[in-house]
């Protein structure tokens, strides 16, 4: 009979007294335990799954096997197993499912602290297990209690930073916030936990090379490391994450293979059902998945998948008690139906009028922004005044290079039917904020944003740039401050992606020439 072959899965993890990656014998004890215990396969999702922040899980795989080869371990892959391994196509090894045969299963011995492993230290290695609770030592634990309370006030007070909106007012404020609680991690729980947080800000605030640094250093906490009972959610919030990463990139594909693994069968599909966090999370990302590709393709069918996702997410916001994802979810509504309606991609036979669409509209836009006002959440964002004057200007005729008069001769929305449209009180729309009339509003808007209470984005302010130049030229024609905007504007394209820059140009091209002109 052939040696044993030993491995320690104590820390630091060993094989004939050398290193043993941890990617490799966990996959390795995985593949054991899948021999033993269930029915001998391991998928390749399980390993996505269990090691989110590896991109591909091609150079993973092709590690492990060099690992195994190293061990003297022969894994096989693909279905049927009947085929010898000498036999197997290397070439499509990285799509699994991955098995070892019942004498290489047998040659395996795994060591806990030098001693023979059970069934349950191996599940608790591979983190199928809890540890079983036993009675603390009361001093070590008021000791740990009383180490871990600067990372509870910190973590405390970047929460309270989040939901008054300085995460939004001040930048990156709030994302430095849970960086300095990470700092104060007393353990891979603590340093996860306030490290999903920080990524999460960052992306918030736009700040996305912030938020990649803190995806990886997740990624590197994830790896090789056990959370008990929590590991699903983290893994599962990584994966939100890693997705949302995607989506800044231009990287659809990724985003929306990320949000199958969590929405899909696996392990990770428990956290997506019953947590309503990161379900509102995937919908409301998928969403935007959706809406994207229904605006590129002109595909009605995305387009309704995308309503039914916001729709979704909105009971998932509320069911996780988390009225700021409320909110949000009630913008992007407003802003979906106004966008499919106005392209074909919803009512094309034109049932409902433009003035009864726009209405629907403005009162999902209207919730949103009360739910700002009336619970202190979602500040910070110019994105409902855009979404709302875009809208009210919606139904108007479009030219390239108009002249003033023609461009002037132009009906929007009438604000003053705005508060019978919304129905609210106190209405979030009001005169007091400035909604005596379009360029007010927008007007306003620019104002919080040049005293420093409202900082915003390069892309926000270009969009309200662009709102308060067509309502101001629309009121006043070529007054000093549409010139003043027109300027500014253009000052701002060089700082945008390129395919902003391409719509504003767009957007430009429809207003009068003189205006661009005296910019």
């Amino acid at each position: 009979m052939n040696a044993p072959i030993r491995f320690e899965l104590s820390a630091p993890y060993r094989h004939a007294g050398k290193p043993a990656r941890f990617q490799s014998l966990w996959l390795l004890v995985r593949l054991c335990h899948a021999a033993r215990h269930e029915d001998g396969m391991v998928s390749i999702q399980t390993l996505r799954q269990r090691f989110p922040a590896s991109r591909t899980p091609r150079m993973l795989v092709s590690r492990a096997f060099a690992d195994f080869a190293a061990w003297g371990v022969t894994v096989g892959w693909g279905a049927p197993r009947r085929e010898p391994v000498a036999l197997l196509n290397p070439d499509g090894r990285s799509r699994g499912p991955f098995w070892l045969s019942a004498d290489a299963c047998a040659r395996l011995d795994f060591l806990v602290n030098g001693h023979a492993a059970d069934r349950w230290q191996l599940e608790r290695f591979l983190g199928l297990e809890a540890e079983p609770p036993c009675a603390p030592d009361a001093i070590a634990q008021m000791d740990a209690l009383t180490r871990g309370l600067d990372y509870w006030s910190r973590l405390s007070q970047a929460i309270r930073d989040e939901r008054d909106g300085m995460g939004r007012l001040a930048g990156p404020q709030v994302a430095a916030s849970f960086h300095a609680a990470s700092l104060d991690a007393r353990d891979d729980f603590q340093h996860a936990l306030a490290l999903t947080k920080e990524c999460l800000a960052w992306r918030r605030s736009a700040q996305f090379d912030d938020s990649r640094l803190a995806l990886k250093k997740l990624g590197r906490v994830l790896d090789g490391r056990r959370f008990e009972t929590a590991q699903p959610t983290f893994a599962a919030m990584a994966c939100v994450a890693r997705a949302w990463d995607h989506y800044a990139r231009g990287e659809t594909d990724g985003a929306e293979a990320c949000l199958a693994q969590l929405s899909g069968p696996g392990e990770l599909q428990p956290v997506y059902r019953y947590n309503p966090r990161v379900r509102f999370e995937c919908l409301n990302l998928g969403a935007l998945l959706h809406k994207q590709a229904a605006i590129a393709g002109q595909n009605p069918a995305r387009a309704a998948a995308a309503l039914r996702d916001l729709a979704e997410a909105l009971e998932a916001a509320y069911e996780a008690d988390s009225i700021d994802a409320a909110q949000h979810v009630a913008a992007n509504l407003g802003w979906c139906l106004w966008l499919f309606w106005k392209q074909g991609l919803t009512d094309p036979k034109r049932a409902l009028a433009a003035a009864d669409m726009q209405s629907l509209a403005m009162r999902w836009l209207g919730l949103s922004e009360w739910i700002c006002d009336r619970f202190g959440v979602g500040n910070g964002s110019a994105w409902n005044v855009v979404f709302l004057l875009r809208i009210a200007r919606g139904d108007c005729p479009q030219r390239k290079r108009p002249p003033l008069a023609a461009f002037q001769a132009a009906r929007p929305f009438p604000p003053q039917a705005l508060r019978d449209a919304l129905a609210l009180s106190p209405s979030p729309f009001s005169a007091a904020k400035g909604y005596r009339s379009w360029a007010g509003a927008a007007e306003a808007t620019l104002e919080e944003h040049d005293q420093g209470r409202l900082p915003l984005t390069p892309l926000q302010l270009a969009n309200l740039l662009l709102e308060a130049l067509w309502f101001e030229t629309w009121e006043h024609g070529l007054s000093r401050q549409a010139c003043a905007h027109a300027h500014q504007l253009q000052q701002l394209l060089p700082q945008l992606r390129r395919g902003e820059r391409s719509f504003f140009r767009a957007e430009l091209a429809m207003l009068p020439p003189e205006l661009l002109e005296h910019g």
